[in-house]
C-alpha cells in the first residue's frame, strides 16, 4: 500500500491557524494570586500570613518562598519588621498586606507601652518578652484568627467572653509562637504546630502535638481581679494620653503618668516586676496580688495613712531602692516615684535629720528627692530641684532671713548660704564650702547653727524661709554669676584694677588702694573679707565695709574698679556689681 503523503506535500489542504490568545481585561495583573485573604481587625501579621498559607494549602515558610521573598527563621517581631519590609511586594502579589493605618492605642496596648516605658525611665531592667495569649471561643468563631490585643506581659480577660486569656497549650505547655516552628507547619492556625516528646529513631522526624487550641477549657476571671485589671488599664490609658489633669492621691495632686509609676514601683517592691511578667499562673496571681496592695496604699487620704498601709506589707522601705533614706550621692542613683517619695517623706518628716530635711525639701509642699545622675554629660546643666551654687554669695544677702539671722551676723549668713546650698542637693558640706569660698573648717558652721535655732524653737520656721527663698530664686535667678565671680577675681585682677584709678586726686577719700581692693572684693563677689585667704580679718576695714553704703566717694571707687575688674576677668556674667533678692 502506497503511503499517504505528508501534509505539508498537499497543498490543497490549508492548515488550520494557530488560535488567537484570550483577551485580558485591563488593569488585571496575571502575576497576582488568585485569592485574597484580607487581614482581620486588630489581627497579628503572622496570623494572616498563616491563615494566607493555609488557605493556598502551604506552609509559611513555603508561601513567603513561592512570592520570591528571601528565606527567613526568625521570631514573630522580627518576621513582623520582615512582612513590613515587603509590604509593597505583599500588596502586589495578594491584593492586600497585613498592616493598616495607624490607629490610637487601646486601653490594653497603653498599659504595654506603659510598662515598657516605666523600665526604661526607672532603669529596672529588661523586661519579660511580650507572650501571645489566646482565647479559644475567639478561636473558634474567628477561624484561627490571632489578634494583636492578645500580644501582651501583663494578664488579661477576653471583653468579648470574659474569660482569662491562656498562655500555654494544655496538651504540650508549649507558648503560641514562641519558636518558629509553626512556620513550617501546613496545619490550620487553631492546631498547635510545636513538636512533642523524643525523636523515634525509626523516624526522621518528630511529630507534632496537634492540639486543637479551640477545645481548650477555660475559666472566668474573678470580680477582684477583674477589678484591679480594669483600674490597672484604665491608669495605663490615662498616662498614655499625656492627662496634664492632676490626680489627687494621699493629700497630693500628681500626674496620671507618675500615679501609674508608684502603682509599677510598688508592685516592684512587693514582687518584682520582671518576675511577676513571666507567662504562668504563679506570676499573674502575685502580680495582681501586689497590683491590689498597691491600690489599697494609694487609696488612702492622707501620706501618714498611706505610709502606715505601706509599712504594714513591708513596703516603702527607707533601707530599699525605692524609698531610701540617704543624703549622700546614692540617693541619685535611680530615678524615684515623686508620689512615693513625697508619701514616705511626709511620714518621717518628723524624724529626718536637718541635713535630711534640706535635702529632701521638707518644707515644701512636696518634698522630694533630688534629681537622678543623668546619663550624659551634657545634661548636667540641667539638673534641676537643687539650687545652683552660682546663685549663692558666700554670705547671704543682707535682710534676706531678718527675723533669724542679723545682718551683723556674718558668720551666722555664711552658714545660711551653705543651708540654702544644700536644698534639694546631696552636695557634701565640705564641697559647698570649697564653692562657696569657705574655709574647710567652716563645713561644721552649719550644724552649729541648726542646733542653736533648734533649741529656741525657729528652726522649722528657718527652713520654711530657706525653702520659700530658693523657689524665688528658681523663678528669679539673679544675673549674677557668683560661683564664676569667686573664682575669677584672683587677687592680683583686683590690684590691676584698683591700680587703674585715680585716689589721690580725689579729695575725701578714707581708704588706701589695699582697702579698696578688699571692699572691691567683697563687692563684686558678694563674700566677707574675713574668709578670703589673702585679706583675712581686720576690724578697722569691718567697720568701714558696715558704713560703706554710706560713703558716696567710696561707692563711686569701687564702682569705677569693678567695671575694670569685669574686663580684666573676660566678663563672667552680664549682671551689675551687687544684686538683691526681690
Amino acid at each position: 500500500m502506497r503511503p499517504n503523503a505528508s501534509p505539508s506535500s498537499r497543498p490543497d489542504r490549508r492548515r488550520s491557524a494557530t488560535p488567537p490568545l484570550r483577551g485580558v481585561a485591563g488593569g488585571y495583573d496575571i502575576s497576582r494570586w488568585p485569592i485574597t485573604v484580607a487581614p482581620l481587625p486588630d489581627e497579628l501579621p503572622v496570623s494572616w500570613l498563616w491563615r494566607v498559607a493555609h488557605r493556598y494549602g502551604m506552609t509559611s515558610a513555603v508561601t513567603l518562598a513561592a512570592l520570591g521573598l528571601p528565606q527567613v527563621n526568625a521570631s514573630v517581631p522580627r518576621l513582623e519588621t520582615y512582612l513590613r519590609w515587603h509590604a509593597d511586594a505583599l500588596a502586589a502579589a495578594l491584593g492586600t498586606q497585613p498592616y493598616a493605618a495607624d490607629e490610637a492605642l487601646s486601653p490594653h496596648e497603653a498599659l504595654e507601652v506603659e510598662l515598657e516605658r516605666y523600665a526604661m525611665d526607672y532603669r529596672i531592667g529588661r523586661l519579660p518578652a511580650a507572650t501571645i495569649r489566646f482565647c479559644p471561643q475567639c478561636l473558634a468563631e474567628s477561624r484561627g484568627t490571632w489578634l494583636q490585643s492578645w500580644r501582651r506581659r501583663a494578664p488579661a480577660a477576653c471583653p468579648t467572653h470574659g474569660v482569662q486569656l491562656l498562655v500555654r497549650c494544655p496538651e504540650c505547655g508549649a507558648v503560641p509562637f514562641s519558636r518558629s516552628i509553626w512556620m513550617t507547619a501546613a496545619t490550620p492556625p487553631w492546631i498547635c504546630p510545636q513538636l512533642t516528646g523524643q525523636q523515634p529513631p525509626s523516624r526522621r522526624r518528630r511529630n507534632r502535638c496537634g492540639y486543637d487550641l479551640r477545645q481548650t477549657p477555660t475559666s472566668p476571671l474573678g470580680a477582684p481581679e477583674a477589678d484591679t485589671l480594669d483600674r490597672l488599664h484604665t491608669s495605663a490609658e490615662a498616662a498614655a494620653a499625656h492627662s496634664l489633669e492632676p490626680v489627687d492621691v494621699a493629700g497630693f495632686g500628681v500626674t496620671a503618668r507618675d500615679h501609674l509609676d508608684a502603682i509599677f514601683e510598688l508592685i516592684d517592691e512587693d514582687s518584682d516586676l520582671t518576675q511577676v511578667l513571666a507567662p504562668d499562673a504563679t506570676g499573674r496571681d502575685r502580680l495582681l496580688s501586689s497590683a491590689r496592695l498597691a491600690f489599697e496604699v494609694l487609696d488612702q487620704p492622707t501620706a501618714h495613712a498611706a505610709a502606715d498601709i505601706a509599712d504594714r506589707h513591708g513596703l516603702l522601705d527607707p533601707n530599699g531602692r525605692h524609698t531610701p533614706i540617704v543624703t549622700d550621692a546614692r540617693a541619685r542613683r535611680r530615678p524615684h516615684n515623686p508620689l512615693l517619695a513625697a508619701i514616705r517623706l511626709r511620714s518621717l518628716e518628723d524624724v529626718l535629720s536637718p541635713t535630711a530635711q534640706l535635702t529632701f525639701r521638707l518644707a515644701s509642699s512636696m518634698p522630694r528627692y533630688p534629681e537622678p545622675i543623668p546619663w550624659w554629660p551634657d545634661q548636667v546643666q540641667y539638673w534641676l530641684e537643687q539650687v545652683p551654687l552660682a546663685v549663692i554669695p558666700q554670705v547671704l544677702w543682707p535682710g534676706t532671713l531678718t527675723p533669724w539671722i542679723q545682718d551683723h551676723d556674718i558668720p551666722a549668713r555664711a552658714a545660711a548660704a551653705m543651708l540654702l546650698a544644700k536644698i534639694g542637693s546631696t552636695r557634701a558640706w565640705s564641697l559647698i564650702a570649697l564653692d562657696l569660698g569657705l574655709p574647710a573648717a567652716f563645713a561644721t558652721t552649719p550644724s552649729a547653727l541648726v542646733t542653736r535655732m533648734r533649741r529656741n524653737g525657729t528652726w522649722q520656721a528657718l527652713l520654711k524661709a530657706l525653702e520659700n527663698l530658693a523657689t524665688r530664686l528658681a523663678d528669679s535667678p539673679p544675673p549674677i554669676d557668683y560661683s564664676a565671680r569667686r573664682w575669677a577675681a584672683e587677687p592680683t585682677l583686683i590690684e590691676q584694677a584698683v591700680q587703674s584709678i585715680e585716689i589721690d586726686a580725689t579729695p575725701g577719700i578714707t581708704v588706701d588702694r589695699n582697702q579698696l581692693a578688699v571692699l572691691l572684693w567683697q563687692s563684686y563677689t558678694g563674700g566677707d573679707a574675713r574668709y578670703h585667704p589673702d585679706y583675712g580679718t581686720n576690724a578697722t576695714l569691718e567697720a568701714r565695709t558696715t558704713s560703706r553704703t554710706h560713703d558716696a566717694l567710696v561707692d563711686s571707687l569701687i564702682e569705677r574698679a569693678a567695671k575694670e575688674l569685669h574686663h580684666l576677668t573676660a566678663q563672667p556674667d552680664q549682671g551689675p556689681l551687687e544684686w538683691r533678692p526681690p
